[in-house]
C-alpha cells in the first residue's frame, strides 16, 4: 500500500503555475499505487524492478492522463540504492484550448530512505528542469541556473521507496492512524508530513466492478487538501480520489500500460474557477475604492488574504471577511530615489535574479533598456515597463503553463503569469525592486477578454484568478503593474505576494489561492468614484494608500487584446 507517493508524484508540476501549475501539483500529490508487481523483499539485482505501476487519471469523468512509476535497486559503492522514476502525461483544456503536460522525475535514495539526489523535467508550453544533490545535512537544489541550499537532514524526509515500504506495513484495521515524513521534489526546503487514518472496510464499485476494499483518508501539511484512497486486503491500491477546489473530482485508477497509452480526452478546468459576484462592478477604472465581502462556503472557515498598502482588511471572522481596495494614486513626485537602487539587504530578494526572473539574461537586459530608456524616476519607469510589456507580448493566449521571463521575452506569448514575470524581470534589470501578486482580477460583463466565452460570461461579470506585478518606489509603497489587463484598478483583490526568490516558488505562491477556489463567494458591498475620493492626507512619511497615475508619466500605447487570466498556476 502506498498512500501518497509524494516524492514521486509531486514532480515540479507545471500546472501549479496559475491554475495549471496548481492542478498538476495537486494531481501529482496522489498515491503512486502499489500493485501486485511489488517484489516484496528488497532485491540487489541491478535494474530489476522492485515496484512498477500504471495509473490513469480521470477528471469529471474524462480521462486526462496517466502516470507510470518504476523503482529499481542497484549495488552502489556506498551500499544498496533505489532509483524511482516517475512519468506523468496530462491533457487539460481551458475553454477549449488544450495544453499537454509531460513530467519526468527521478529520485535516488539509500537503503534507509535517505534521498541522495533527484532530477526532473517538466514540459507545459515551457520547459522547467531542476535537480538536487545531497551535501551532508543540506539539499543543494538547482533550476534555470539558480542554486539554493536547504537544511534537510538525510533521514528527516524519506524517499519514495522507503515510504512505499512503510505504508505497506500499516495495519488495515478501523481507526488505525499513520504518519510519514516525506521528501518532495517540489518542496525540497522542508519536510512534507502526511497524516491519515484507516477508516473501514467496505464494498465499492470501481469502474463498474464491485470490490471489497479498505477506505483510507490522508492529508498533507502543505496544501492541506484531503485524499481518499481505497486498497484491497493485500494493501494494493485500487483507487484514489482528490476533490480539488475549482477543478472537481480527480480519480486515479490502477490499470495497465495498454490503457494508459490511449489518447486522453482532456477535461475543461477553467470555467468552474470563475467567481460571479451578486452584481456588476461598473467601470472599475473610474473607481477610487471598492469594498468586497468574501464569504467562504464553509461558515467556519477563515479567509486569509493580503492586508497592507492599497488593500485593507476591514473585518475578519469565521465565515466572513470584508476588504477595502483603494486605487493607488502615485505620482513621480512620490519617488524618493533614482534608478538604479542599490542592492541593499532589505531589498535584495526584490532585485536578484531567480529561476523565473532571469535578470542577467541578454534578452532581458536588452528589453529593459528599450522599455525604460534613460528614465531614472521609479514611478515613471514602472509605468513604462507596464506599457512596454502590454504591447510586447503579442500572442495573448493560454498555450503556456507558466513561462519564465526569458522564455516570454523570446516567445512574446502568454497569459497573465507571463506578463507579470516579464514586468518583474525588466524592473529588476534596471535596478527597480519588484515582486509578483496572485489574487482575483475582475472581468466586466460583455468584456472582450478573449478567454471568457459567452458560456461563462454573466450579467455580473466574473472574478478570475490572476497575477500581476508591483514595483517598489519607497518604504511600504508599491506601484502595481498589470500589463495583462488595462492596468491596475479596484477590481483586483490580492491573496499573496512573492519575490519569486525560491528555485521553485510556485507552491508557496499558489497554495493560498487553491485554498479559496470553489469555496468562496464575492459580494460587492460599495464603490466610490475617483472624483468622490477625499484628497490624500499629507504625511511625514510616504503613504502606501496615497494616490491617479502620474500625470507626467508617458501615455501608454493603445492596448492590444487583453491577456487571458488563468485561474491558478
Amino acid at each position: 500500500m502506498v498512500l501518497r507517493h509524494l516524492p514521486v508524484r509531486r514532480s515540479n508540476s507545471s500546472w501549479f503555475r496559475c491554475e495549471l501549475a496548481a492542478l498538476a501539483w495537486l494531481l501529482s500529490a496522489g498515491a503512486a499505487f502499489a500493485q501486485a508487481t511489488d517484489a516484496g523483499s528488497v532485491s540487489s539485482t541491478a535494474q530489476k524492478p522492485v515496484f512498477e505501476e500504471w495509473v490513469i487519471v480521470v477528471l469529471d469523468g474524462k480521462t486526462c492522463g496517466f502516470g507510470s512509476t518504476v523503482t529499481t535497486s542497484t549495488d552502489a559503492p556506498d551500499g544498496l540504492q533505489f532509483l524511482t522514476t516517475h512519468q506523468e502525461e496530462f491533457v487539460v483544456k481551458r475553454l477549449g484550448v488544450s495544453l499537454k503536460i509531460v513530467e519526468t522525475s527521478k529520485v535516488t535514495e539509500d537503503a534507509n530512505g535517505g534521498v541522495l539526489r533527484y532530477d526532473e523535467v517538466s514540459e507545459a508550453g515551457s520547459s522547467v528542469e531542476s535537480s538536487g544533490v545531497r551535501d551532508g545535512d543540506y539539499m543543494v537544489v538547482s533550476s534555470r541556473g539558480q542554486t539554493q541550499r536547504f537544511y534537510l537532514p538525510r533521514l528527516s524526509a524519506l524517499g519514495p521507496e522507503a515510504i512505499r515500504r512503510a505504508s505497506n506495513a500499516v495495519p488495515l484495521k478501523p481507526g488505525q492512524t499513520f504518519s510519514f515524513d516525506t521528501f518532495d521534489t517540489d518542496y525540497p526546503q522542508a519536510v512534507v508530513e502526511e497524516k491519515g487514518t484507516v477508516v473501514d472496510r467496505e464494498t465499492r464499485t470501481v469502474r463498474g466492478v464491485k470490490r471489497p476494499v479498505w477506505k483510507l483518508t490522508s492529508k498533507d501539511n502543505i496544501v492541506g487538501l484531503s485524499t481518499t484512497t481505497w486498497v484491497d486486503d493485500a494493501s494494493n491500491d485500487v483507487e484514489e480520489l482528490d476533490v480539488i477546489p475549482g477543478i472537481g473530482d480527480v480519480h486515479e485508477y490502477v490499470t495497465d500500460r495498454a490503457e494508459c497509452m490511449k489518447q486522453p480526452e482532456g477535461a475543461e478546468i477553467f470555467a468552474s474557477t470563475l467567481i460571479h459576484p451578486q452584481r456588476a462592478l461598473i467601470s472599475p477604472h473610474e473607481l477610487g475604492q471598492a469594498v468586497y465581502r468574501l464569504i467562504p462556503l464553509d461558515p467556519g472557515a477563515t479567509v486569509t488574504i493580503w492586508n497592507q498598502g492599497e488593500q485593507r482588511v476591514l473585518s475578519s471572522e469565521p465565515g466572513l471577511c470584508e476588504v477595502e481596495v483603494t486605487a493607488p494614486r502615485f505620482t513621480a513626485a512620490d519617488a524618493t530615489w533614482q534608478l538604479p537602487h542599490a542592492d541593499t539587504p532589505d531589498l535584495h530578494k526584490y532585485l536578484q535574479a531567480s529561476a523565473y526572473l532571469e535578470v542577467d539574461s541578454p534578452e532581458i537586459q536588452t528589453l529593459a533598456r528599450k522599455a525604460v530608456g534613460d528614465e531614472k524616476n521609479p514611478v515613471r519607469a514602472a509605468h513604462r515597463i507596464e506599457s512596454f510589456v502590454r504591447a510586447y507580448i503579442t500572442k495573448k493566449d493560454l498555450n503556456v503553463g507558466f513561462g519564465s521571463a526569458e522564455e516570454t521575452a523570446k516567445s512574446r506569448e502568454g497569459d497573465c503569469t507571463e506578463h507579470a514575470v516579464l514586468c518583474a524581470a525588466l524592473g529588476r534589470a534596471v535596478g527597480l525592486p519588484t515582486r509578483c501578486v496572485v489574487g482575483f482580477g475582475y472581468i466586466p460583463p460583455g468584456d472582450a477578454e478573449p478567454t471568457i466565452s459567452n458560456a461563462v460570461d454573466t450579467d455580473t461579470g466574473s472574478f478570475g484568478f490572476h497575477m500581476w506585478a508591483e514595483a517598489w518606489i519607497g518604504p511600504d509603497q508599491w506601484v502595481p503593474m498589470d500589463a495583462a489587463l488595462d492596468g491596475f484598478d479596484v477590481g483586483h483583490i490580492a491573496i499573496s505576494k512573492s519575490a519569486l526568490e525560491e528555485v521553485n516558488p510556485v507552491v508557496d505562491l499558489n497554495t493560498p489561492v487553491f485554498q479559496l477556489m470553489e469555496s468562496l463567494k464575492i459580494e460587492i458591498v460599495k464603490t466610490v468614484a475617483k472624483d468622490e475620493m477625499p484628497p490624500p492626507v499629507a504625511q511625514t512619511s510616504p503613504s502606501p494608500l496615497a494616490v491617479p497615475p502620474a500625470p507626467d508619466a508617458p501615455e501608454p500605447p493603445p492596448a492590444p487584446d487583453r491577456a487571458p487570466m488563468p485561474p491558478p498556476d
